[in-house]
C-alpha cells in the first residue's frame, strides 16, 4: 500500500478495507461480464481531471464491441 496509508491512522483497518473493496470490485466485474456486460471503471477524480480521456476509452470500447458484433453477424473470426 501507499506510504501515506502506512503513516496514517489505523493503517491495518484501511489496508483490510481497501483490499476487500478491490476483491468486491473483482467479484462484481466477473458477475457483470458473465451476464454479458462490459465493465469500465474510472475514479471520480479522473473523470473530473481527464474527462476527454475517459470519453475516448468509452468510445474505443463501443467501437470494439461493434466490430466484434459485426464479426459475429457476418461469421468472420479474424482480429
Amino acid at each position: 500500500m501507499k506510504p501515506r496509508l502506512e503513516a496514517g491512522n489505523n493503517p491495518e483497518y484501511w489496508k483490510k478495507k481497501i483490499l476487500r473493496n478491490m476483491e468486491r470490485d473483482d467479484e462484481v466485474n466477473k458477475a457483470l461480464m458473465f451476464m454479458g456486460w462490459t465493465v469500465i471503471r474510472f475514479w471520480g477524480k479522473d473523470i473530473l481531471k481527464n474527462c476527454g480521456e475517459c470519453i475516448r476509452v468509452i468510445e474505443e470500447c463501443i467501437f470494439e464491441l461493434n466490430v466484434q458484433g459485426d464479426r459475429m453477424f457476418y461469421g468472420t473470426d479474424d482480429e
